[in-house]
């Protein structure tokens, strides 16, 4: 249970402490602002305080988590955990709501789109340019796949009658199922429905929407560049990593793997992923805004003269898209770091629907 407090939960409440300060300079709490106005004191306030409000419940919450994994049995605290998870991101959701109306009042209490030109930035090459690193590198993962199925079904006779399928903390087997050659396809096709999702991740990182600073173009689409290469990397090794782990209990099937040691080793790797993400959102921040040492021209004028233009009207409460004129299907965020749908578009809902019902439909078939 400590492998989960102290590898997965504490760097998501340090994530989302943080999440005002990866945001871009052009937004804030899902509120556009000029980029030169991001110092500015109220607003410099507002992160601080989202920050140590949001850090001080989640370091609640995880001393909490840690109380009750001493005081109540593994299969309370199990249960407890999801939604306690739950609860935590319902209360940092309502705490961010707080400080998104405050950004929307103070905005138009300030009016600082006054006297300024708002322009919608567009870099005709950027789509020319290497965005992502090659699908073929998911490969990898899928040669882990298809190795160790076919293994298992050349050892076949060497598979237990009763395939455990979910253990305890403590090994013990909770849930098992009768052998056949459908079951034991359950993993792989779990695994190759999630390759299949990071393979589409990453053509989303490719062909998401544009986003540019207008005032300083050129060191935002550079910015831009290496923010989606970095999360494409990311995601590439990720994959490899999930399905190497992913692979251990098919191979335990036949290998006298201990439950316990498998668990550790998963915990561990979730736990590299959330870490590796963490830090990736630190060193890069949304779009690359926190990416230093590029060298680019700023462009010819008075400070703050040219803004990105002002389109909260389509960001229903700072963070859902929703613009049915606008062709693209895949935005960058407006709070954090990543992508979100515009939610006015059909393929999102589809991507959606299909990555809930998919996972049951594995579940129902091999079962």
């Amino acid at each position: 249970m400590f492998y989960i407090v102290f590898l997965i939960i504490l760097p998501i409440v340090f994530f989302i402490a943080f999440t005002p300060y990866i945001t871009r300079k052009t937004e804030s709490f899902g509120v556009t602002i000029p980029s030169d106005l991001y110092k500015h004191k109220t607003i410099e306030a507002y992160r601080k305080r989202y920050a140590k409000q949001t850090l001080a419940i989640g370091l609640v919450y995880v001393l909490l988590l840690i109380i009750l994994s001493f005081s109540v049995r593994e299969t309370v605290w199990i249960g407890i955990f999801p939604i306690s998870v739950f609860v935590y991101l319902i209360i940092a959701f309502l705490i961010y709501l707080q400080y998104h109306k405050k950004m929307k009042l103070l905005k138009e209490r300030e009016n600082w789109f006054e006297n300024r030109k708002e322009t919608l930035a567009v870099d005709l090459r950027f789509y020319k340019d290497k965005k992502t690193y090659s699908n073929w590198w998911f490969m990898i993962p899928f040669l882990i796949v298809a190795t160790v199925t076919a293994w298992s079904y050349l050892n076949y006779d060497l598979i237990p009658d009763q395939i455990p399928m979910q253990y305890d903390l403590n090994g013990e087997v909770i849930r098992s199922i009768e052998k056949s050659p459908v079951a034991l396809m359950s993993f792989p096709l779990l695994q190759l429905f999630l390759i299949g999702v990071f393979v589409f991740i990453n053509i989303i990182i490719g062909q998401s929407k544009q986003q540019i600073d207008p005032a300083n173009p050129e060191k935002s689409v550079q910015q831009n560049l290496i923010f989606r290469r970095r999360w494409s990397m990311f995601i590439i090794i990720s994959s490899i990593a999930l399905n190497i782990v992913m692979s251990l209990p098919q191979l335990s099937f036949i290998l006298n793997l201990n439950p316990n040691v498998l668990f550790i080793v998963m915990m561990i790797v979730v736990g590299f992923i959330v870490v590796g993400a963490f830090l990736i959102s630190i060193f890069t921040g949304q779009g690359g805004s926190r990416v230093r040492n590029i060298e680019a021209n700023v462009v010819i004028g008075k400070s703050g003269e040219k803004i990105n233009r002002d389109d909260d009207k389509y960001w229903k409460l700072g963070i859902f898209y929703f613009n049915p004129q606008d062709p693209a299907n895949w935005v960058e965020k407006r709070f954090g770091s990543g992508w979100t749908a515009n939610f006015a578009k059909p393929i999102p809902w589809i991507f959606l629907i299909l990555v809930i019902l998919i996972p049951l439909l594995i579940a129902k078939l091999t079962s």
